[in-house]
């Protein structure tokens, strides 16, 4: 008599003794429909080559998986499990330092003010021209080890402090370089579009020609970038300007974003939710209009997610944080992210916006450990890869010092990580976790 047996998931990877296993679902949510983690308790997960081959509860564990010939065996010990962090909105090389220009702050002068004094974007701009490719490569690797000592195993990397043909590309070349030899994933924004550089004073225009005749081809055609970005504000560019940037990208196979609504109202979120941008990003003006055009579907995409960068609001004083708790109300996908920039938010802990999300942007913790995974994935088009613990994805896996993903964001300004784990591989080891 012949008799069937379930056949071993093998796995090179075996995380157990988790208090909770966090699986950060795209499409999950609790029995009353609100937006949910996955918990599992008392859970483990494995992977295989780099990818989860396994998701379930301790008990379960040893029924269904098996530890190949040289593979690892963790114990959590009662830590939290939870997918790598998504950064998905960054400025990552730049060079300089702007800590004059918060002391003018403090005293005083608005955002604005310290741009048309020559400072802010501008500053920047001058000092990256002048540094040497090494020197940015430098400053790039050791911000995405930190990032990655936070936890972080996907980063957005913009352009934008180069404002000219060769030196946006250059930029971009930067992260290309950079990205070969590191463990994290560098997603790749062309940011032409920051500010109006000092050389076309009075000829915006002029400028975004440039941007969209020759610096946006020239990015597609080396594939030097996923995305294309502009920046829709008083001081840098008007609606209209901003949909031409946006359309040459979309002509050249460059996906939009867009930042909008951050410091005053320009109707910019309306009209990137109209072309289909992947995400809308700073939000803290955003008015009923583009709350509703970020729930619309535009040609057969899904939705724009709401990128909202509580660390900048924080940062500049000014006015008043993004309508999260509106947005979420009304169907938006809400995501969240550092900012990390030398101007509005030169900070890196992702684990501390999630504190703001529930603190100033009225949150729960269910949604901001989601808004700094999946969506803030979504946000790259990247959900169905990165993002969230499910079997076929990579396995970017965190072990975290806490107990309950509750203490998440109500540690505020802590580094909880205790391993980090990208593509099945161990690259942070942390022993005394909450130091930095």
């Amino acid at each position: 008599m012949e008799t069937s047996a379930t056949p071993w998931i093998e796995a090179d990877l075996i995380i157990k003794g988790a208090s909770e296993v966090l699986t950060c679902k795209a499409d999950g949510r609790d029995n009353e429909g609100r937006l949910s983690v996955g918990r599992i308790n008392d859970g483990a997960v494995a992977s295989r080559e780099g990818r989860i081959v396994w998701v379930g509860t301790e008990s379960a564990l040893m029924e269904e998986v098996r530890l190949m010939r040289g593979g690892e065996m963790l114990d959590a010990d009662g830590r939290v499990v939870m997918p790598g962090l998504v950064e998905c909105h960054s400025h990552l090389a730049w060079a300089g330092d702007r800590a004059d220009e918060f002391q003018m702050r403090v005293a005083g002068a608005t955002y604005q003010q310290v741009q048309e004094a020559g400072g802010g974007i501008a500053s920047t701009v001058e000092s990256t021209r002048k540094a040497p490719d090494e020197v940015l490569r430098a400053h790039a690797r050791r911000r995405l080890d930190r990032f990655m000592r936070y936890g972080v195993t996907t980063v957005e990397a913009k352009s934008g402090y180069g404002l000219s043909l060769d030196q946006e590309i250059r930029l971009l070349e930067v992260y290309r370089d950079v990205a070969l030899a590191h463990p994290v994933d560098v997603v790749p924004t062309l940011l032409g579009a920051h500010v109006v550089p000092v050389e076309y004073t009075e000829r915006a225009d002029d400028y975004v020609k440039l941007v969209c005749k020759k610096m946006i081809p020239q990015a597609a055609k080396k594939k030097l970038a996923r995305f294309n970005d502009a920046f829709c504000e008083r001081g840098a560019f008007t609606v209209e300007q901003c949909r031409r940037v946006l359309e040459a990208g979309l002509e050249e196979g460059l996906l939009p974003k867009l930042h909008a609504d951050q410091l005053s109202y320009m109707g910019g979120t309306e009209m990137a939710s109209e072309l289909g941008a992947v995400s809308v990003d700073h939000l803290d003006h955003a008015a009923d209009a583009g709350i509703a055009a970020l729930t619309s579907v535009a040609g057969g995409k899904r939705a724009p997610i709401a990128v909202l960068l509580p660390g900048a609001t924080f940062f500049l004083g000014e006015g008043g944080y993004a309508p999260a708790r509106k947005m979420i109300d009304a169907g938006v996908r809400v995501a969240l992210s550092t900012d990390f920039n030398p101007g509005s938010s030169p900070t890196q802990n992702l684990w501390l916006m999630a504190t703001m999300g529930c603190s100033q942007l009225r949150m729960t913790a269910e949604e901001v450990i989601r808004a700094i995974t999946i969506e803030a994935a979504a946000a790259l088009a990247l959900d169905d890869e990165v993002g969230s613990l499910e079997v076929g994805k990579k396995a970017d896996i965190l072990i975290l010092d806490y107990s309950r993903g509750a203490q998440i964001p109500y540690r505020y300004g802590m580094n909880p990580v205790w391993r980090v784990y990208k593509d099945g591989k161990r690259v942070v080891k942390r022993d005394n976790p909450g130091e930095g």
